[in-house]
């Protein structure tokens, strides 16, 4: 297991991501990777899956910018704390089909990720972890609580 090889594979994914080469984004994960996001029943199955979505995400916020606040990894697991920012442009495909028009919000927030890995230090799981208001309320589908 290899820690630099682990934190070059996750920089240059997200590298890639800005990039909109998603190729170089997919290269961290397995073939088969499992992936836990908030909204969803259960895992998307699979690298394809994984970059569809991040495809899909891209689609809705084209001038999307992904940064790394810190990561750490430790045997066969490793995490990685970031920070998204975007403008609402585009259709953003939700849970169970829903997919909302473009607001023209602009969103930042932060969001975890915890990775397992396999002994090719690809990651084979993913729970990924964010305040969802912190996405619904700029985009006006949440009401912010009262002052």
């Amino acid at each position: 297991m290899d820690s630099e090889r682990r934190t070059r594979l996750m920089t240059d994914a997200i590298a890639g991501m800005n990039a909109r080469d998603l190729d170089t984004y997919g290269a961290m994960f397995a073939e088969d990777v499992r992936v836990y996001t908030p909204g969803q029943a259960g895992p998307s199955i699979g690298r394809a899956a994984r970059v569809r979505w991040v495809a899909d995400l891209l689609e809705a916020f084209p001038d999307a910018v992904v940064g790394i606040a810190s990561h750490v990894f430790d045997g066969d697991r490793g995490s990685a704390e970031f920070t998204f920012t975007g403008t609402h442009q585009g259709p953003l495909k939700g849970a169970a089909g829903v997919v909302v028009p473009p607001t023209g919000a602009r969103v930042t927030f932060p969001y975890c990720v915890v990775y397992w890995y396999d002994e090719d230090d690809l990651a084979t799981e993913i729970h990924e972890y964010f305040d969802q208001v912190e996405l619904l309320v700029p985009l006006g589908l949440l009401k912010p609580a009262a002052d």
